[in-house]
């Protein structure tokens, strides 16, 4: 019946029902003529009676036909209609059983068993069918709407799953430019309070504070304070207008080396202080201007330096290398260092040192990220005291 299986819908049925039009055909001629021949057989069984005339010399014979034969001939003359027309609607009744089976019964289970997985949400599995007709091209169909909600679900799942790491990378990212303007603000307001010397009425010394501010620290810490909320309203601005983390791209520009450097020693002081942790400063090359993001530079030291006071013990080392082409950026500590699935895996996102509920382990990701965003490159190894990252930023 593979042959059957292989033709569309439409022929199917014709050939099917041709054939088995024939078979009845042959059939009701068949059952006619043995009917026919019984019939005439019945017909010509007689019973005969002999009659005596006893006054007429001629003695006459008759011959009937005996009850039973004539009900055998009433019966076949029924069959003679009858059974036609049972092998017709018998005909039928197969023809649409053999159609059924063969050509309906397979695919419409498995449309039926595949929009059950569908409406309970289950999409991982795959739909098979022999068939080479109108409803194999609707099974096949039904694959492919099924593929396509699986890829559609699994691009849903993917933008969530990146969402929620844009997300944590947002909130991790603006802690430390929030860190260093709580500092600066402290400082502002130790500027306003500036003690002065007064003599109580006993003509004694006294210190006493009085409002004096010291303008120079002062404007300092407001260029600093406004520094930095220029750079959080720029990056929501871009965290804002990219729908994924890996959009981000570098915005290099012109900057002298000794200006930049000394900022970025001021802005790590500024995390660093009320650590306890000893922080030291040091830069190898020089230069008079390069062409780098600063935006990046900042970020990716302010999240190595948070990053490593969660580890060290007592020291944080931090050195600037330049040479022509690259810019390199190292900050160790003396903490235990990097685990080594951390040293194996490499970085990836939400991949955590310790078990910390406070941290998203996107730091170094986003380092990671910021790196390659600038042709550079990051690396992690444990020393002899502690842990060592290094980001490289291309600045050629």
């Amino acid at each position: 019946m593979e042959w059957i299986r292989r033709m569309g819908l439409k022929k199917a049925l014709f050939t099917m029902t041709f054939i088995n039009l024939i078979l009845a055909t042959l059939l009701s001629v068949l059952s006619f003529w043995i009917c026919l021949e019984l019939s005439t057989k019945v017909s010509s069984h007689m019973v005969e009676v002999r009659i005596n005339d006893d006054n007429l010399v001629v003695t006459e014979t008759e011959k009937k036909v005996s009850p039973r034969a004539a009900m055998a001939g009433n019966i076949l003359s029924a069959l003679q209609i009858v059974l036609p027309v049972a092998c017709f609607v018998t005909a039928m009744m197969i023809t649409a059983s053999l159609f059924y089976r063969l050509k309906l019964k397979e695919p419409l289970e498995l449309l039926a068993r595949g929009a059950s997985r569908i409406m309970e949400n289950d999409l991982d599995f795959q739909m098979e069918t022999r068939a080479e007709d109108e409803l194999g091209e609707l099974c096949v169909a039904f694959e492919n709407m099924r593929r396509s909600l699986l890829n559609n679900n699994r691009e849903l799942w993917r933008q969530a799953e990146e969402r929620k790491r844009l997300n944590a990378a947002f909130s991790h990212d603006l802690r430390n430019p929030v860190t260093v303007i709580k500092g600066s603000v402290k400082m502002a307001r130790r500027c306003l309070e500036r003690p002065s010397v007064q003599r109580d009425e006993a003509g004694k010394s006294a210190a006493v504070k009085e409002d004096f501010p010291d303008t120079e620290l002062l404007r300092e810490n407001l260029a600093r304070i406004e520094d930095y909320t220029d750079r959080i309203r720029r990056y929501v601005e871009i965290m804002g207008s990219v729908g994924k983390l890996e959009e981000v791209q570098a915005e290099r520009a012109p900057a002298a080396w000794s200006t930049l450097t000394g900022e970025l020693e001021n802005a790590i002081s500024f995390i660093v202080a009320g650590s306890g942790i000893r922080f030291v400063f040091e830069r190898f090359g020089s230069g008079g201007t390069i062409c780098v993001d600063k935006n990046m530079l900042f970020q990716i030291a302010e999240n190595l330096i948070s990053n490593g006071l969660r580890f060290a013990k007592r020291q944080i080392t931090v050195r600037l290398f330049l040479s022509e082409e690259e810019l390199s950026l190292e900050v160790a500590d003396d903490g235990e260092g990097f685990p080594e699935r951390l040293l194996k895996n490499g970085v990836k996102p939400f991949q955590k040192g310790v078990e910390d509920s406070d941290h998203f382990g996107m730091g170094l990701y986003i380092c990671d990220l910021l790196c390659r965003k600038h042709g550079g490159s990051l690396t992690l190894e444990n020393g002899q005291t502690g842990a060592k990252v290094c980001a490289v930023l291309r600045i050629s």
